[in-house]
């Protein structure tokens, strides 16, 4: 019998309950904590970090897009700053990491922090 210690993925590769949906693309990453734009892989490919109002206090990697095609599955291009790619979520706030909730914004569900 397998036992998960520190939160463990649902079985479709989606990240579980309080947790962050992280990928890589292109060498850019998307959902991985951060500090600075170099934290999130190739700036010149559009790798920045994204704090503050609904990103949070603490960094995660959220490039900036201009459609829901320039985000990785399980993200939408969502207006806040410019448009960003936030992780989709399916209408709970237990689909998002912790102290995110699951709320709409440019026509999509998305986790965005609870300020």
């Amino acid at each position: 019998m397998a036992l998960c210690a520190a939160g463990c993925g649902g079985d479709d590769g989606m990240p579980g309950p309080g947790e962050r949906l992280e990928t890589t693309v292109d060498g850019v990453d998307y959902g991985s904590p951060c500090a600075v734009d170099d934290d999130c892989g190739d700036v010149g490919a559009g790798a920045e970090c994204c704090t503050g109002g609904k990103c949070g206090p603490d960094g995660w990697c959220s490039p900036r897009c201009d459609s829901d095609q320039d985000c990785p599955d399980g993200y939408f291009c969502v207006d806040h700053d410019g448009s960003r790619c936030f992780m989709a979520c399916g209408g709970d706030d237990r689909d998002c990491p912790v102290d995110f909730v699951c709320e709409e914004k440019s026509g999509h569900l998305t986790c965005r922090y609870k300020d």
